[in-house]
């Protein structure tokens, strides 16, 4: 069972997939609107107006774009109720080696030795985590990288409390 899915089915009730927040998005979009007003009100030279024109715009449609996307819930992020607290994903790259020793220690349940992993820049063997940002839980699952989806290769091992700050150095 992949990550996600495991979240949708085994966590609900701890864990919530919540929209982000259109605040910033709405805010960018505004800053666009006043800064095509001020390039139109105003008398100012043709490379100014012409500058202040194209960042106004720029501003104005990434801001409506984004604020879209977090409107449709097309941007999201998961939400750890028990702690009220949102939760980061993170992807680490690693070595065949470290892989297959990370497979076994999350087929096994031993994960102090997991801090010893080194993950490198690229590769295709991954493991996948999401965390809470106050480090009370954690879920982990290795898996290959195939077409930019994640094929599991491990069971999806969920962390509590000190367990997640065994993996503190990883999570940075």
């Amino acid at each position: 069972m992949e990550l996600n899915e495991y979240i949708n089915t085994q966590m609900t009730g701890k864990i919530e997939r919540r929209g982000n927040s259109p605040l910033i998005p709405i805010i960018t979009a505004v800053v666009g609107i006043v800064i095509l007003i001020l390039a139109y009100t105003r008398h100012l030279s043709e490379t100014l107006q012409t500058t202040l024109l194209t960042i106004g715009f720029i501003a104005t449609a990434t801001g409506l774009v984004w604020a879209v996307l977090c409107l449709s819930k097309t941007l999201w992020h998961y939400y750890y109720l028990p702690s009220s607290s949102p939760m980061r994903d993170k992807t680490l790259y690693l070595s065949t080696e470290d892989f297959r020793f990370c497979t076994e220690m999350l087929e096994k349940g031993t994960i102090n030795t997991l801090k010893t992993l080194c993950p490198i820049p690229s590769s295709n063997s991954v493991l996948h985590i999401v965390y809470s940002r106050d480090h009370s839980i954690a879920l982990l699952q290795t898996g290959r990288m195939e077409t930019s989806r994640l094929e599991p290769s491990s069971p999806v091992v969920t962390l509590t409390g000190i367990e997640v700050e065994t993996l503190a150095s990883l999570l940075r």
